[in-house]
C-alpha cells in the first residue's frame, strides 16, 4: 500500500511529459566528461587569461545549473530522488540530503592549500592523490597556483568552513525530525486502517507523504542553496588559475567515482590495501 502511495505523490503540475532526473543528469554528466573538462583541460595548457576565465565560468555554471534543475525535479516530482539508482556504490556515501555533501567542495579546496605542506601519501576524499594531475607542459601560473595562497583566501576558507559546521548539522537534524515524525504517524495510521477495504487507508496514508515530502523538499531546496553558495565563495575568493584546478579536481572526482572498473575492483576486494598495486589502480582511475 505504502509504495503505491509514494508512487502517486507528485506535485500537480507534473506530467506524464516531465523528463526525469536521472534521464537528466546522464546528460547532464557526460557533457562535463565528454565536453567541458576536455576544454578546461586545453585552455589551461595555454597562455590565454581570457579563454581559461571563459572554461572555468562554463565548468561553473553547469554546476549551477545543475542544482536549479534539482530543485525543480524536487518541487515536481521529489519521491524520484528518494532512492537514485543512478548512483554508483562508491557515490552513494558521499551523498547528503539527495546530492553531494558541501563537505566535499571544502576538503577538496582544502587538499590544494595544504598539499604543499601535508607530507603523508594517504587515499582519502581530501588527499591530493584524487585531484592531482601531472605539471608538465602546463603554464607556470597553473603550476605555481595554489603555492602560498593569500591570507584573503585562507580566511575565506576558513569562514566557509566554519559556516558549514554549523548550517550542516541544522539541516539533517531537521530532516531526521521529520523522518521520526513520518514514521511514527504512518505507521499508526496504517495499523488504523489495515482491515480497511477501501480507499480511505491510501488517502490517510497520502497525506502523512504529503507532510513529509513537503518538508523533505524544503530541506533539499535550502541544502542545494548552500552547495551553490559554497561553489561560489570557493571560486569567488580563488584566483582564475585556482579555480581552473579547483573545478578540474572536481570533475575529476565525480568522473572517477563513476569508473566501472574501480567500483568492480571495490565492490569484489574484502582485502583493498590502497598500497601498492591497489593504490596505483585507484590513482589511475580517478585521473
Amino acid at each position: 500500500m505504502l509504495k503505491s502511495v509514494f508512487n502517486r505523490q507528485k506535485h500537480p503540475s507534473s506530467s506524464t511529459t516531465t523528463r526525469p532526473f536521472k534521464e537528466y543528469y546522464t546528460e547532464w554528466f557526460n557533457t562535463l566528461k565528454n565536453n567541458l573538462l576536455p576544454l578546461l583541460r586545453r585552455s589551461i595548457s595555454t597562455d590565454s587569461l581570457t579563454l581559461l576565465s571563459t572554461h572555468v565560468e562554463l565548468i561553473h555554471q553547469h554546476f549551477q545549473s545543475y542544482y536549479h534543475t534539482l530543485d525543480s525535479a524536487a518541487t515536481s516530482n521529489p519521491s524520484q530522488l528518494l532512492h537514485q539508482d543512478w548512483r554508483t556504490s562508491l557515490e552513494k556515501p558521499l551523498l547528503w540530503i539527495s546530492d553531494l555533501h558541501p563537505f566535499l567542495f571544502t576538503n577538496l579546496a582544502r587538499s590544494f592549500l595544504d598539499e604543499e605542506t601535508d607530507p603523508d601519501d594517504e587515499i582519502s576524499i581530501s588527499s591530493s592523490s584524487l585531484v592531482s594531475v601531472s605539471s608538465e607542459n602546463r603554464p607556470w601560473q597553473i603550476a605555481m597556483a595554489w603555492r602560498n595562497p593569500s591570507e584573503t583566501l585562507i580566511t575565506r576558507m576558513e569562514q566557509i568552513e566554519c559556516g558549514l559546521k554549523s548550517i550542516v548539522p541544522t539541516l539533517t537534524e531537521r530532516l531526521a525530525r521529520a523522518e521520526g515524525v513520518f514514521v511514527e504517524r504512518v505507521v499508526g495510521d496504517w495499523f488504523k486502517c489495515r482491515e480497511r477495504g477501501d480507499n480511505k487507508g491510501k488517502v490517510i496514508l497520502g497525506g502523512d507523504v504529503d507532510v513529509y515530502l513537503e518538508e523533505f523538499v524544503s530541506v533539499l531546496v535550502y541544502a542545494n542553496r548552500l552547495r551553490r553558495s559554497v561553489l561560489v565563495d570557493i571560486i569567488s575568493a580563488a584566483t582564475v588559475y585556482q579555480a581552473a584546478l579547483f573545478l578540474e579536481g572536481l570533475a575529476q572526482f565525480l568522473i572517477g567515482f563513476k569508473d566501472h572498473d574501480l567500483v568492480f575492483a571495490v565492490q569484489h576486494c574484502k582485502n583493498v590495501s590502497f598500497e601498492g598495486k591497489d593504490k596505483e589502480f585507484c590513482r589511475s582511475r580517478c585521473h
